[in-house]
């Protein structure tokens, strides 16, 4: 099935801008990293996992001839999320293994070449 890229409307992802600045002094030279600041990212990363996106759908496109309105018709649809793998949790006393950091990277990366699913109408 051939896929077709669309430019979504608005974009459906939380908004944590305070989280990952506090996040960001944290994860620094010279600071202790702890399992609660890994829990902390993996949240954040999970909920930008979960993301949609708003789309126009067009049900009725400019009708020709003698029938119909001649006029253009859209409505507001959602996309399914990403489909990229949450990451797993970690808690008080986990070892923070490379086999995590890479579980990390890897949906981060995930996410910066993913798609949605669209449930598209077909014109009238």
């Amino acid at each position: 099935m051939a896929q077709t890229e669309r430019s979504p409307k608005t974009n459906n992802t939380p908004k944590h801008q305070a989280t990952i600045a506090a996040l960001r002094l944290q994860i620094a030279t010279g600071q202790t990293i702890d399992a609660a600041d890994i829990q902390l990212l993996s949240y954040l990363i999970n909920s930008w996992v979960g993301h949609t996106h708003t789309y126009d759908d067009a049900y009725q496109l400019a009708t020709y001839g003698d029938n119909g309105d001649r006029v253009d018709y859209y409505e507001d649809k959602t996309t399914q999320n990403s489909g990229v793998s949450l990451v797993k949790a970690v808690g008080a006393g986990d070892i923070i293994t490379a086999a995590k950091h890479n579980e990390l990277r890897d949906r981060c990366n995930s996410l910066r070449v993913h798609d949605h699913t669209i449930n598209d109408r077909i014109t009238a």
